[in-house]
């Protein structure tokens, strides 16, 4: 009686095996380290500022309003003032909220001292990851004590918190930038409007302008005060450090996808962004038992290089360091706020206290504080469901292959598809019917673990790939085996192994494999182009290696089915089948709220308003496809005639 072939239990035990042993982390973080810019030092103070210049303009037309509208930045804040709070205590609190992004109204409070006379300082108080939003008690005692000591201070709230909760979820910005247009420049648009509303007030001071915050508080003053010289005097607490950085020492937290938006590092990184600051006076603070942004490290890889460049502008002693320890967590408290209070009235030769002045019965609820919005205030989602209406831009069509298949080389950033050298890991063995065989790819830089069962040598090879990685594609392998196939399942770039964690385990929670995808992004990669250079190299390995003209390929999951169906598109010789698992249109990641976290690579920039599922099934013919859970897409005879759909 013949052996029986294996149950889907245990392949699933043998495809479990782990063949890289932490290899890939590794080779990522090398790989990283290379290619992630570290801040060059100016050679002479006219050539920073060339090179400052340059930057900025690059940085907001590549990165933050890449897509947006063009001339978005020519006119003047759009502002509604919505009702005044008499506080009776030297100052007041106007409500107000300006349109940031077009349609999207941000909530604000602009506090202002009783007694308005001549020109004033104005601060722009940005807040951090805080539900709260604008009416945080530890922000409302910031601008409460700027206002008494006689400046405007505007609190603006921060997208995702408070009044904006409809964005709560960060990550959802990638649904914009798989429209072609960049997430980060919603945050972007907030923050520099808020300034511009800050500015056209009569009594503002344009000699004297600040900006703080806490947290993505701190991000947003770094950003804003790199790409806008309006800004005087900066103090961001505890937001920024720079992505070399967290994808290659400390992996503990890589922050929303806002923090490493993508192409940034082709440009520059945070340490630059920092020494832009200069000449201007800058206080950098951050806490001493944050787990987040360390104060050691943030010396070496921020203040270290921002030092420099301030030496060679001979403005040394305007750039300062502070330590909280006091309660030393992740705060703006009194210690920090007197900081600030310290470094404004020494930067702009004023004469006040620098002592926090006691308003714990001056703080305010969010009711009180609340604004009010319509009802229709966009979100994420609200933005990319709006613009896909019009997407793709154009459609593929087997009359246009050769320029469809290059414009998504394009999109997809494809790298060079290297052939693979293979190496055994380990020895055969027999688990009933099946020969059981790993393989290890090596592909340049990368590593592709792939674990082959074989019944007969002449079976016909099927490659499989899951969502979820090798080691649960036993339901897969199994009905395969039964029909006689030679299996073939890999982990690309993404999945099972080939997954990084903070722990530098081979599993990692969906945040940190989410974020750490961004910052393949954030340096000019497509994870999703990374993966499908992979599969074509491994089909192209599996062809010599089976001495089979063509190879099926049967992917569960979105992910690995997208990167399936682009490879398809891209390189449709080789394949003799696809068994994939997609919606029928990318629109409906936008539709079912899908998670970036669960599925980064599909959020791939521009993809969708370039191309669409149907324009990738085009390019794919002739290969017959079967989507899991729809009928054939295109059937194996009219794969066969050219009459299948579609085919335009």
């Amino acid at each position: 009686m013949p052996a029986a072939s294996p149950s889907p239990a245990t392949l699933s035990r043998h495809l479990s095996r782990r063949l890289l042993r932490g290899a890939h982390g590794r080779i990522l973080m090398d790989y990283y380290r290379r290619l992630l810019p570290r801040m060059a030092v100016p050679r002479d103070p006219n050539a920073w500022e060339r090179s400052t210049t340059d930057i900025r303009r690059t940085l907001i037309a590549n990165v933050f309003l890449r897509g947006h509208r063009p001339g978005i930045l020519r006119r003047p804040p759009r502002i509604q003032w919505c009702g005044v709070i008499e506080r009776g205590r030297g100052y007041r609190i106007r409500k107000l909220r300006y349109e940031g992004s077009p349609g999207m109204w941000i909530p604000a409070l602009l506090y202002e001292p009783d007694r308005l006379r001549g020109k004033i300082p104005i601060v722009l108080n940005p807040n951090g990851h805080h539900l709260g939003g604008k009416a945080m008690d530890y922000k409302q005692a910031r601008c409460i004590n700027l206002a008494k000591r006689g400046m405007l201070a505007l609190n603006t709230e921060f997208i995702g918190m408070g009044e904006l909760q409809g964005s709560l979820e960060h990550q959802d910005q990638a649904h914009v930038d798989l429209c072609g247009v960049a997430g980060v420049g919603v945050f972007y648009l907030a923050m520099k409007r808020g300034l511009d509303v800050l500015l056209a007030h009569k009594h503002a001071d344009r000699k004297r302008v600040a900006m703080t915050g806490l947290s993505g508080g701190g991000w947003q003053t770094a950003v804003l005060s790199a790409l806008d010289p309006r800004i005087g005097v900066i103090v961001p607490v505890a937001g920024h450090s720079p992505v070399w950085q967290r994808a290659t020492e400390w992996w503990r937290d890589m922050g929303d996808l806002e923090q490493t938006p993508v192409d940034l590092c082709t440009i520059a990184d945070y340490d630059t962004l920092t020494a832009m600051f200069a000449p201007r006076p800058a206080l950098l603070i951050y806490n001493a038992k944050d787990t987040i942004f360390l104060p050691a490290l943030m010396r070496r890889s921020l203040l270290k290089p921002a030092q420099k460049v301030y030496r060679h502008l001979g403005a040394e002693e305007r750039l300062g360091f502070y330590v909280n320890h006091d309660p030393g967590d992740h705060n703006y408290d009194r210690d920090n706020r007197e900081q600030l209070y310290r470094f404004l009235r020494d930067a702009w030769e004023m004469d006040f206290p620098v002592t926090d002045l006691p308003c714990d019965d001056e703080i305010l609820s969010e009711w009180e504080l609340q604004v009010g919005l319509p009802p229709d205030n966009p979100t994420f989602l609200s933005i990319a469901a709006e613009l896909a209406g019009s997407l793709p831009r154009v459609r593929a069509s087997r009359a246009t292959a050769r320029a469809d298949r290059a414009r998504l080389k394009d999109v997809l950033r494809l790298p060079p598809v290297r052939r693979a050298e293979s190496e055994k890991a380990g020895a055969s063995r027999k688990s009933g019917s099946a020969t059981i065989r790993h393989h290890i790819l090596n592909l340049d830089r990368w590593r592709v673990p792939i674990t082959e069962f074989a019944v007969r040598r002449k079976d016909p090879p099927i490659l499989i790939l899951n969502d979820a990685g090798r080691s649960a594609a036993g339901w897969q392998a199994a009905p395969a085996l039964e029909t006689g196939h030679r299996v073939f399942v890999a982990d690309l770039f993404g999945f099972g192994e080939q997954v990084v964690s903070s722990t530098r385990k081979q599993t990692a929670e969906p945040h940190t494999h989410g974020c750490f995808m961004a910052c393949v992004s954030c340096a000019g990669d497509r994870p999703l182009g990374i993966s499908t250079s992979q599969l074509l190299a491994t089909l192209a390995w599996l062809r010599a290696y089976t001495k089979s003209r063509q190879i099926e390929v049967a992917a569960a999951g979105l992910s690995t089915s997208l990167l399936a169906l682009c490879a398809a598109a891209l390189r449709p010789a080789g394949i003799r089948s696809l068994n994939i698992d997609l919606p029928d249109s990318l629109r409906r990641l936008i539709d079912w709220r899908v998670s970036f976290n669960d599925h980064p690579l599909a959020f791939c920039f521009g993809l969708l308003e370039q191309f669409d599922i149907e324009d990738l099934i085009t390019l794919a013919h002739p290969i017959p496809i079967e989507m899991r859970h729809r009928g054939p897409m295109r059937a194996r005879q009219s794969a066969q005639d050219g009459k299948g759909r579609p085919g335009r």
